[in-house]
């Protein structure tokens, strides 16, 4: 995982580096937007996209809007059913354009100038992370860290986390797991 905020043109160049490597498994971007995004290769080739509660061609297309982000590669894992999408080239392609256009029109921090976490307690963080990995997995830790970024008080970050999960029995979830861990 990346610790800082990098420029989505150096993601996309990333994704086509693992694409040629022949890799299995699954890319995780968190956006400085706080909007999570997955890729899944199988044997290089890219075969199931997620970005903002849409999957496929719909997600591709939003994926345009991202400037910048932290990503992590988890090698291996369970591969999803596939989904009808473009060839990989053509993904990494439009996945170029966009982020050589995004650079173009602003200049991207690279870091995030937010202090982590005033309002809440390391106690607190470790809680709520382990609960949203238990609902989400190993994408918690960059949901959680932008989060703690951006909100000072604990119900503000419990509210932003439990929006970031697709499923609403999830996020209901995630809500129970969070109480009893500080209840």
């Amino acid at each position: 995982m990346t610790q800082d905020y990098i420029p989505f043109a150096d993601i996309v160049t990333e994704i086509g580096r693992l694409c040629k490597q022949k890799s299995t498994g699954t890319l995780f971007v968190a956006t400085k937007a706080n909007k999570s995004a997955q890729m899944v290769l199988d044997k290089g080739e890219i075969v199931f996209i997620y970005f903002s509660s849409k999957r496929g061609e719909e997600a591709l297309a939003l994926m345009s809007t991202i400037r910048a982000g932290r990503y992590r590669f988890q090698e291996g894992g369970v591969i999803p059913r596939r989904m009808p999408l473009p060839p990989t080239e053509t993904i990494l392609a439009v996945l170029g354009r966009s982020a050589e256009q995004n650079a173009a029109v602003d200049q991207i921090q690279t870091k995030s100038s937010a202090v982590a976490g005033n309002g809440i307690s390391r106690e607190e963080k470790d809680a709520l992370e382990s609960s949203l990995a238990e609902c989400i997995g190993p994408m918690a830790a960059i949901i959680c860290e932008d989060h703690f970024n951006s909100r000072a008080d604990l119900q503000s970050i419990i509210d932003a986390l439990a929006a970031e999960i697709p499923s609403s029995g999830q996020a209901e979830k995630f809500r129970g797991l969070v109480a009893a861990k500080l209840g």
